[in-house]
């Protein structure tokens, strides 16, 4: 969904003419959209059987795509989804992925093997370093869901968050699974008793979305190690503490080792939206 929210943020500044339509499987952080002033399709998971070759089309994932008749479909990650009727769709076909197990390109299901296929395609990106893809693509930077001019400065963000000036601010957040932000916080408790004003946030019960528009306000960060927030972090080049989860098929502390040091100057976002423009 951010990349999502990404992307529609840079074909906003692209000043081009568009309709834009975010679509997802469910998700519990689907209200988020909304705040940003866009409106997210939920679908619900459906297996192998339901999305097979001989029962896709009464599929609500299939449907709902079909419904949207799209010129550009952008597919974040979940090529396997939509396997059985890529070919079929009469548009241009965007995939983005970022580090991930080379396993999800090719495995199979009870019924038969899935396997990735490049050539189905028009454009195939890499939305960050430091990792290779055992087919043909193309590189761009990071995908974050604000430019640096476009979040708060120090003053207002702290003013907002009722921080005052000399306060040492910190921001803990924490998005991803249930818990894990209070098992974090039992490692970083510590700061209070330091003098460290924290700000902590968890989308799941409010939180501070997109937590960029307030970073200006902060001295440290303390979050997760997943795509949008270690990104998010590097970006705006924050001093941070990254703590890495493990996940099924993203290495996350791999992303802390070889990248912590990593800058750039352009939201990926933007590249990924000349290249969809010029498609």
């Amino acid at each position: 969904m951010v990349q999502g929210l990404s992307i529609g943020g840079a074909l906003s500044r692209s000043e081009k003419a568009f309709d834009f339509s975010l679509l997802s499987l469910t998700t519990e952080f689907g209200a988020l959209a909304d705040r940003l002033g866009y409106t997210l399709e939920q679908v619900p998971f459906e297996g192998t059987e339901a999305l097979s070759p001989e029962r896709y089309r009464g599929s609500r994932l299939f449907l709902r795509i079909l419904e949207n008749l799209p010129d550009i479909l952008v597919v974040d990650l979940y090529w396997a989804h939509l396997d059985s009727f890529l070919r079929e769709l009469p548009c241009k076909k965007v995939f983005l992925t970022r580090q991930i197990d080379p396993r999800t390109f090719r495995f199979r299901t009870p019924d038969r093997e899935l396997a990735f296929r490049p050539e189905d395609w028009d454009l195939v990106l890499r939305t960050e370093p430091g990792f290779d893809l055992p087919f043909p693509s193309e590189s761009v930077e990071p995908l974050v869901i604000r430019n640096r001019d476009e979040i708060l400065s120090a003053e207002v963000a702290r003013r907002d968050l009722g921080l005052e000036p000399e306060d040492r601010a910190c921001l803990f957040a924490f998005n991803g699974k249930d818990g894990e932000g209070a098992e974090v916080w039992k490692s970083f408790s510590y700061l209070k008793e330091e003098g460290w004003t924290v700000v902590r946030s968890d989308n799941r019960e409010g939180g501070l979305f997109p937590a960029m528009d307030w970073y200006e306000a902060f001295d440290l960060v303390v979050c997760g190690a997943g795509y949008n927030q270690f990104w998010e972090a590097r970006y705006l080049r924050k001093d941070a503490y990254f703590v890495p989860f493990p996940r099924r098929f993203e290495d996350q502390a791999r992303r802390v080792r070889l990248c912590s040091d990593y800058e750039f100057e352009e939201n990926g976002a933007d590249q990924v939206v000349r290249r969809i423009l010029a498609l």
